[in-house]
Parts: structure tokens; sequence; C-alpha cells
């Protein structure tokens, strides 16, 4: 481990407090049981066992003052309650913690947790771990070695870890090792499993007792057509402010290609900002921390007065600070902060939702609506943009990672994997539909050489705004210097972070260019093979950007019940030698779209993509043919054909591509039937 224990006297945890479900088992001695359901009355306490490789107990760790009390798992007892001579003072000594810890330094692998309701709490939550962006903290850590499993009785007596709605915290269950070892000595080996995991301690849902383990028990995706998961209606809206960035389990990057797997599995996880996530991307750590990116636009924001907003710009409504004030750097900090007057800005106004945000009454204040331009600009000299650094989970090509039968609802992101060598299957995620931008159900995102050979089968998506992104765009640097000369204003100034994401992808599309040219497969990702997928009630259904053999095949798509009419099916811009075949498409207004800006986004755009056939392998030694097919799509002019297959106009820039990106004059879009 790179941290240091923490020597802060947060003392232990022995809150075992939230009502469980009444058992459908007898009650036995060492499982919970009897007619109260709660958990004070059951028999034995909550313990964490470790285990060595054979399966022989090892050592029993539970909260202070129960030792020599039952563990409720099994019919052991207490061994260690951390009273006494030699125990371990501080946030590593609590109970679950230290098991794990004294796990790991015993040379053992398996540490089991017995049934019961752990509660993250600001005191006991850990500080100081190997997240370069943000130090919220983390519930439990699990370190490379360590196989982590809650109770296999998840419906009637799970192992329950929560935090409150007002506890900051990066994630539950952090998944990570030293990244300052040697590549071959990087996070592997480890495994989380039968879990609960819930964002919040309100009766009702701090067990996720609204989520429904559907993907524990998926044997084939065929078992839910007809049969489909929904969502529970939620009273609250439990994803606000902080507990939007929390994930329920982070696996942290590794360069480690050959070292065991980490595998996640039979987790429920609801009411959190993103459920699994490998990796991260992040524009503010470079690549090279000597470089300097100098953007090649500027965006004019003017408040819209009662006419409309004048050609050229577009309208953009937001919320700044009352006091913010314009003003663009001419230099900035090598490490992104902008120099004070005369050379620089004053200190930002940072929005306070409390006070910039409501108006005398207290009422929410509306937002304030802008016209918007986009200029090209020189004057911070010639434009250039820096890469960021990759934080990628690189995984082992002969001993694949694996997120299976996990259930998961009422998240932001469902699985998001940065990074290659996973293969994501048989879970399911759900949520109320949902129009909210970066709303995503699955995703594979980073960038070549790194980010390759990922594949997502038999999953069930419904609910998100899009079912499945794959972007290898974010790798530009844009710290909040270079913001302020992008936009006028500090992004701290700005009432809601999508805005600034808005406004800063301006710079990311001008960067494209830059990279293409200097870097062709920079943002690329490759080999991404999604099959037999099923995504319901997303407006959009998925989508292929920057992405080098793609492989989409016997998925269904269709987008009745979304919050709003279906869009695109499935995106493919800037791709090459991909497939899409074999799947149904229902209800978008393009049910494949093809869409390339060459030179711009990539050297070529989007070409060699086969649209109802199937390519084996590089150079195809196999070939097949699956046709899609295509319900409800909308057409481009009244009378026209159906867009179920849409090119449009510069998509690729081989004329050798079929079929031939030649349009008449006028015409920005063709659509093909089929």
């Amino acid at each position: 481990m790179s941290q240091t224990d923490s020597t802060s006297t947060g003392g232990t945890d022995s809150r075992v407090v939230t009502a469980m479900e009444e058992p459908e088992i007898p009650n036995e001695p060492g499982n919970p049981g009897g007619t109260t359901n709660n958990p004070d009355e059951l028999p034995g306490v909550m313990c964490a066992r470790v285990y060595n490789t054979v399966g022989t107990l090892q050592r029993s760790f539970c909260a202070t003052g129960n030792l020599g009390q039952t563990c409720r798992g099994a019919n052991v007892t207490c061994q260690d309650d951390n009273t006494g001579p030699g125990s371990v003072a501080g946030l590593r000594g609590i109970w679950y913690q230290k098991a794990i810890d004294w796990a790991k330094q015993s040379g053992h692998k398996q540490v089991v947790l017995d049934p019961g309701v752990i509660t993250i709490t600001e005191q006991t939550k850990l500080l100081g771990m190997n997240y370069p962006v943000g130090n919220g903290g983390v519930g439990i850590h699990v370190p490379s070695g360590i196989h982590l499993e809650g109770s296999q009785l998840y419906t009637t007596a799970p192992t329950v870890i929560n935090v409150g709605d007002a506890v900051k915290l990066e994630a539950l269950v952090l998944v990570d090792d030293n990244p300052n070892l040697p590549a071959a000595q990087q996070l592997a080996d480890v495994s989380v499993s039968y879990l609960t995991l819930s964002g919040t301690t309100q009766a009702g849902y701090s067990r996720a007792q609204d989520c429904q383990p559907r993907g524990h028990t998926l044997n084939s995706i065929l078992d839910l057509d007809g049969n489909e998961p929904t969502a529970a209606s939620l009273p609250t809206n439990f994803l606000t402010d902080h507990r939007l960035v929390t994930v329920g389990v982070r696996v942290q990057p590794s360069s480690n290609t050959t070292g065991a797997p980490v595998d996640l599995h039979h987790l429920k996880i609801a009411h959190v900002g993103g459920a699994i996530s490998f990796g991260f991307n992040t524009v503010y750590i470079k690549e090279d921390p000597q470089c300097q990116t100098v953007p090649g636009l500027k965006l004019t924001l003017t408040p819209k007065t009662a006419s409309a907003c004048p050609a050229g710009t577009f309208e953009k409504k937001m919320l700044l600070s009352r006091n913010a004030a314009y003003c663009r750097p001419q230099t900035c900090n090598v490490d992104g902060t902008t120099p004070p007057p005369p050379t620089g800005c004053p200190s930002p106004d940072v929005f306070d939702k409390d006070v910039d945000g409501k108006l005398p009454d207290g009422s929410p204040r509306p937002e304030d609506t802008y016209c918007v331009s986009v200029a090209p600009t020189t004057e911070w000299g010639t434009p250039s943009y820096c890469a960021v650094h990759p934080y990628e989970f690189l995984g082992n090509p002969n001993a694949r990672s694996q997120v299976h039968h996990n259930s998961i609802c009422d998240v932001k992101v469902a699985v998001n994997v940065v990074g290659g060598h996973t293969d994501v299957f048989k879970n399911v995620a759900v949520r109320t539909p949902t129009a909210e931008e970066n709303f995503f159900g699955m995703s594979t995102d980073g960038h070549l050489p790194y980010s390759q050979s990922t594949s997502y089968t038999e999953n069930f998506v419904s609910g998100f705004k899009l079912g499945f992104l794959t972007d290898g765009s974010q790798y530009t640097h844009a710290d909040d210097c270079t913001f302020q000369r992008l936009t006028g204003y500090h992004p701290a100034e700005i009432q809601s972070f999508q805005h600034v994401l808005d406004l800063r992808q301006h710079m990311f599309d001008a960067a494209q260019p830059y990279f293409a040219q200097t870097e062709p497969l920079r943002g690329f990702i490759d080999h991404v093979y999604v099959r037999d997928n099923r995504f319901y009630k997303n407006e959009l259904g998925m989508t292929l950007y920057r992405v080098n053999w793609g492989f989409v095949g016997f998925n269904i798509f269709d987008s009745q019940g979304s919050p709003a009419p279906g869009n695109m099916g499935v995106v493919t811009s800037n791709t090459l030698n991909s497939w899409i075949y074999g799947n149904q498409l229902r209800n978008f207004r393009h049910a494949i779209d093809i869409s390339g800006t060459p030179g711009q986004q990539s050297t070529l755009g989007s070409c060699y993509n086969g649209i109802h056939t199937y390519c084996s392998d590089y150079g195809c030694p196999v070939w097949g043919s699956y046709p899609n097919t295509f319900s409800g799509s909308g057409t481009e002019t009244p009378g026209g054909p159906a867009c179920n297959v849409a090119y449009n106009r510069g998509y690729c820039a081989d004329t050798a591509s079929i079929p031939s990106p030649a349009f008449p004059t006028g015409v920005d879009v063709q659509c093909f039937a089929y």
C-alpha cells in the first residue's frame, strides 16, 4: 500500500443498526432469523472472517465489545475486537478494514463479511487513497490478493455497506494498490462479491430494497425477453451534489498485464453516481507536466435580450455566481492556476447554491439565457493542445477480468471500463427513464494503445439517456485557467458542472484536428465486442465514436418508453473497420447513423465499416451475413425512404468506400431503407 496508515482516532464501528428483511430460512445458529427484524436481537454479531486458500478459518474480527460472541455467518466466535494490548488505533483499526489488512499481511486471500449493515461515516471513512482528483475518502479498501465476499443469502440476510446522504465519499469500495510499483506488481488478483451497496441511509432504501436482484441469477438474456426488469419509482432524487461522484466499486488503474484478474460479481448497487468503474479519465492531469494547452478558439457569452440570438451563435441557459467577473488571463501557470492581477484574473466568486442559486424570497433563481458565439483565435499564441495522462486498467489478455451477474439500479453510470481485456456480461442495470445528459448504461473509453479488447454480452440496460457509450475523445488537457481563457469565467463560478462540460467540449472538438495530424490514433479504442444485449427505454442506443474494430451484433435497441423520442440507434462516428450486424433497431429517428469529419476528428472519418455483415478478425478470414431488422425508423423528408441506415455528407475520406461518399447538391443526409 502506498498510503500511510492513519494515526487519527477515528474509533471503531460497532453500528449494525438497520433492520433486515425477515429471512425465508429457519432461524438456525449463526444465521439472522427470528421474528423481530431487529439485528440487535438476532443471534450472533456481524464479523469479518479470514480464510486460507483451502478454506480453513484463520481469524475472525468484529466490532469492539463483541469478543467471544458468535458470528452470524458461521458457528465461530469473534477472536479480535480491537481491544487489549497491541490493538491497532485509528481508522485502520476499524474491524472490517483490520480483517482485510491482516489477511493481506498474513498472506491469506479470502475475507468474508457476515450479514448485517456497515454504515460509512465521516469518522470511519478512509482518506489518503491513490486517487489524484478529489479526496472525499472511501469506505473499504481492498488491495491485491484479497477476495472480499459478503453473504450469499443476499435476498434474506444480505451484507450491506451504505453511506449517509450528507457524507462525501469517492467510493464505497476501492480496489487499489501501489501504482508506483513495477507493472507486474501492480493491482491484480482481487474479487468483490455478494455485497449490497447503497448511497443512502434513508429508510426503505438503505439496503437498496428497491433494486431487485435480477442480474444475480441471470442464466441467459433470453430469460428477460417478455419479462423485462423495471425500475422502482423513487420518492426522492438520491443522485444530488456529491453523491453523483460516488462510485459503488472503483477499480484503480493498473499496468499489470500478467497478473490474476479482478472480478466483480453478484453485487447489488443503487443510489450512487457510478456503480462499477475500472480506471478513469480526467482532463486535469497532463501526460507531459511541462506542456501547456493554448486554445485556438474563444467562446463569448452574451446575455440574451428579447430578440432571437444573432446568426452564428447558439442559445444556452446557465447560471453564474452573482459576482462572477469576466476575465480572460493572458498567461496561465504551469499547474493550471490563474496568475493574480495584473497578468491574470481576480479570485473567482465561487458559486454558492444557498446564495447565488436563490432569489431574495428563497425560491430557486431561474437560469439566465445567453447567446454563445464560437470564434477561432490566436490571442494567446499558436494553438496547441496537451494530451492527458492515461489512467487505464490494462488487464491481462490471458486472464481477463470479469464483471458479471450484478444488479444495478438508480445510478448515473452503470459500468465504465477505461482500459481493456475485461468482459462485462449478464448484468442488469435499470433506472427510471431520464433525459439527463451523461447518464449512460455501459461504456468503454480511453485511448490506444491501452484501451483494447473489451466485451459486453447479455447485459440488460434500461432508462438511461444513452445505452452504451464508446468514446475515445477525452484526451485533451483542460485546466481551470485554460477554461477561463476559453469562456471568460472560472469554472467555479458556474452553477452546474454539466455546463462546464458542455462549454469545454468546443475546445475538445477544436483539438481533434491537432491530434488527428500529429497522433492519428490518439483517442481511438480498439476491438470492442458488444453482442446479445438489450438496450431499452434509452433515447440513444449506442455510440461508436473513434473506434477501430468494433463488433455490434444481435442486440435489441428500442427507445420506446424513453422520456424523449428515440434519436439514434447506433451511431458510427469517425470509426473504422467496424461491423453492425443482426441487431433489432426499433423506434429511432436514424436507426444506424454513419458520420465523420475526415481530417478533423480522424484522418479518414468513418470508412471500411460493414452493415449487415460479420467479419471474424483482421483480414476477414470468415465472412457471414446477418441482416439487421428495423421498425419505426424516421424519414429525412416526407415520403422519403426510412432512415434505417443514414449516411452523413463527408463521412469518409476514401472514395473507394461503399456506398460512395458523393452526395447530391444540397443533400447532407442520405437514408437507405435496406
